[in-house]
């Protein structure tokens, strides 16, 4: 979450009706595209959070050192919610802002920070209508919760009561607080979350680890590591092990054969099976197996 001064500009952004009635020149550069805005929007907040957040604070311009200055004796457990009028909200491909004319200041919010989002039947502060708001939960990078996970604040965004549909329109029975839904459902498919390092499907194929790391034996694991065989150039697999063991198991490349256990049936060679199931590798003599049916 930034702090910006000054409001986006219409100028700034393709409409969204725009960029769907033709094919963009280049799908990586050109000016971010305009899902939705509204203005006179109004935020539903709990004072405590918003008091802990002073890029949303600063929202409410003069009230928000007269409301912080009256509210340092206030309990963490006090759920007092407040509303900011008069705010408005851009919802972007690149990221959502919402913005505060009289007190010239707004917040721009990447969309991987906000982890959840839903509609929500609330009453606004002050009020005793029922509305329809757009639910948000943020996370705000740098301030980890007691099970050390990103804390969150949570806020609604209300629309005027005279808000109208815009266009493009999906469905005859859209409201205008559907609409932004929509639009930040579809911002945030356009922005998903990184993967991080062992998020990857083990599917996607075998990874191996350095051997000294886990007491000698091969497992799955992280293939960024170095080779855990000195003197090989990369991994001994199926395909190359020949290059390092003869038939019989032998160590035959150059430099000194390693030292840790390879796992069982590492080296052994297998016969193949001749006709009536009989191996052919074996004495005469030996006792010979046979497939029954």
């Amino acid at each position: 979450m930034e702090v910006i001064r000054s409001s986006p500009e219409i100028s700034s952004f393709v409409p969204l009706a725009e960029h769907q009635s033709r094919t963009p020149s280049s799908f990586y550069s050109g000016p971010p595209v305009l899902y939705h805005h509204s203005q006179r929007c109004k935020i539903v907040i709990l004072e405590r959070e918003l008091l802990a957040t002073p890029a949303l604070n600063a929202l409410r311009g003069q009230d928000a050192v007269n409301n912080s200055a009256a509210s340092q004796d206030q309990q963490d457990g006090d759920e007092k919610e407040v509303a900011i009028s008069g705010v408005d909200s851009w919802v972007t491909s690149d990221k959502f802002f919402l913005f505060s004319p009289t007190a010239s200041t707004g917040v721009s919010i990447p969309y991987p920070s906000i982890s959840l989002h839903a509609l929500q039947r609330l009453r606004v502060p002050d009020t005793d209508a029922e509305v329809q708001g757009l639910y948000m939960q943020v996370a705000i990078p740098g301030a980890p919760s007691e099970d050390d996970e990103e804390e969150c604040i949570t806020m609604t965004v209300v629309l005027p009561t005279d808000a109208t549909l815009q266009e493009p329109i999906d469905s005859e029975t859209d409201t205008p607080t559907q609409q932004l839904y929509n639009a930040v459902s579809a911002c945030s498919n356009l922005h998903p979350d990184p993967v991080e390092q062992g998020d990857e499907d083990e599917e996607d194929g075998p990874k191996f680890i350095s051997a000294e790391e886990h007491d000698g034996v091969f497992q799955l694991g992280n293939g960024d590591l170095p080779p855990p065989v000195a003197g090989s150039s990369g991994w001994i697999t199926a395909d190359n092990m020949d290059q390092f063991f003869d038939a019989d198991g032998n160590w035959i490349a150059a430099g000194e054969p390693p030292s840790f256990p390879l796992g069982p049936g590492a080296g052994t060679v297998r016969a193949r099976e001749g006709e009536n199931g009989v191996e052919e590798n074996g004495d005469e003599d030996e006792t010979k197996w046979r497939k029954t049916d």
